[in-house]
């Protein structure tokens, strides 16, 4: 299947092409934001400079990490200042409400630390988790901490990548943003199937006689 972002290739290659390092970490910035714009395309490209000693690698992977440090922050606040306001004036429509939100920082609380640890790492998932990091208030020390080194990981697996395919980057690129697409979709719609399914246990348990 040929990727949904590929049109953006020729745009991203000419900001960090022209722009080095910054333009690496404004685009991360914006991808930790906005994920329609994917760091599968811009830390393979910015690989595959190193590799023409063009850029230095392990500054790639720092300009990728920082960039994303902030988006995630940034998604996060979103998410904790915009997203529980919505879900809790029109979370009704699709079955939420405020004991799902209870429900999501305690989740937070107990397995948020390994959740954004590992979310960050994978494709797809570290496309959206900071935003229901936010919504659950996650302690924002430990989320700060934990989606760096997640990033710092991924950032690293496809600087690597880009550095040892060179002119192949893309097609790297264009793979792996298709596996996020999947991941995502499977993600979401596990998330809402067990949301629906915690909700109905609970209202088969409020109904049987004690």
């Amino acid at each position: 299947m040929a990727s949904l972002f590929l049109g953006l290739t020729e745009w991203i290659v000419d900001v960090v092409a022209t722009l080095g390092y910054p333009g690496i970490f404004v685009l991360m910035v914006i991808e930790g934001i906005v994920t329609p714009i994917p760091s599968e395309f811009i830390i393979p490209f910015a690989g595959s400079l190193a590799a023409r000693n063009v850029l230095s690698l392990p500054l790639v992977v720092l300009a990728g990490t920082a960039g994303a440090t902030i988006g995630n922050f940034v998604a996060y606040k979103i998410g904790a200042h915009v997203g529980r306001p919505l879900i809790g004036r029109y979370g009704r429509y699709v079955g939420l409400d405020e004991g799902d939100l209870a429900w999501a920082e305690r989740w937070f609380r107990r397995y948020g630390d390994l959740g954004i640890l590992v979310g960050h790492a994978v494709p797809g998932i570290r496309s959206f988790i900071s935003f229901p990091a936010g919504i659950g208030r996650m302690r924002l020390r430990n989320f700060l901490i934990l989606s760096s080194v997640g990033a710092a990981i991924w950032n690293t697996v496809l600087a690597v990548a880009g550095f040892f395919l060179v002119e192949r980057w893309t097609l790297f690129a264009e793979t792996t943003d298709n596996v996020d697409l999947y991941i995502v979709a499977t993600a979401i719609a596990g998330i809402l199937g067990y949301v629906y399914w915690r909700k109905n246990r609970i209202a088969r348990a409020a109904r049987e006689p004690e």
